[in-house]
């Protein structure tokens, strides 16, 4: 079984920005069911080494309120 290779790097300061960016996007797209969009993972954390891949979670309300 081959192993996929994982970059980690120090920690950006450019990252809370670049959250920001997306989550104005995903908020503007999800209209008004997104209470919150949170910034989470290894990105979120000030110091820290971590995979440059920006992780977020959305809050909703609760499924029922999700289009089908």
């Amino acid at each position: 079984m081959r192993t996929a290779r994982v970059t980690v790097m120090p920690y950006d300061a450019a990252w809370p920005g670049e959250f920001e960016k997306i989550r104005a996007e995903a908020a503007d797209a999800l209209g008004g069911l997104a209470l919150a969009v949170e910034h989470v993972g290894s990105t979120s954390v000030p110091g820290l080494w971590a995979k440059p891949v920006i992780d977020l979670d959305v809050v909703i309300e609760d499924e029922d309120s999700l289009p089908a």
